[in-house]
């Protein structure tokens, strides 16, 4: 199994890559907000929520994932004490399905904005880079969010990037049929250094 992990900041295409390579090339995808939704439900996540951050919690008893999102990437500190809980959850979950649901696949394509958080062996890393100033149009249009809590998010992930060695840099500044072209290209480059994965 090769088992490729993707990153990029909030806004570059990560989306609109994944789907590509799903529909063209067939590949499993495991997205990491995803798997987030789920262990978010964790027990242990929850009464950290409780004890912290108790404003996010419902009368209904679930999680406003909105307001937590505002509240924590304003809060540097309290981020690093959610993500010390979540990024573990999230690596174990991963790992799992790697090992057991995936196990017979060829290759794997993990999607996480803050990869460095995960504890999962890659055979290679991929960033998605877009220009900010796009990027937060995009994202603004797309999620109608403030462009303030897409900057503390970009300046978090960047923050947790800058430090990490990715092995192939995909541009993503064009029209989409440029992007699928530099996809297709990226995916060619890697199958022939990688040929015998």
């Amino acid at each position: 199994m090769f088992v490729i992990g993707v990153s990029g900041f909030i806004g570059a295409g990560k989306s609109t890559l994944l789907n590509y390579l799903k529909k063209t090339y067939e590949v499993v995808v495991i997205e990491a907000d995803l798997i987030s939704k789920e262990v978010i439900k964790d027990a242990r996540v929850l009464e950290f929520l409780k004890v912290n951050i108790p404003q996010v919690i419902t009368n209904e008893g679930k999680i406003d994932r909105k307001k937590l999102r505002s509240i924590v990437f304003l809060d540097a500190k309290l981020n690093d004490k959610f993500t010390e809980i979540m990024w573990p959850l999230i690596s174990d979950k991963i790992n799992y399905l790697i090992s057991h649901d995936y196990k017979n696949e060829r290759v794997v394509v993990i999607e996480a904005a803050i990869i460095a958080g995960l504890n999962v062996k890659f055979d290679i890393t991929i960033l998605l880079q877009k220009d900010e100033l796009q990027r937060i149009d995009d994202v603004v249009a797309r999620d109608e969010r403030e462009v303030q809590e897409i900057k503390s998010v970009s300046s978090y992930q960047r923050n947790n990037l800058n430090n990490f060695k990715f092995d192939y840099v995909l541009e993503n500044n064009d029209n989409i049929e440029v992007f699928y072209e530099n996809i297709d290209k990226l995916v060619k480059q890697i199958s022939s250094t990688h040929h015998n994965k």
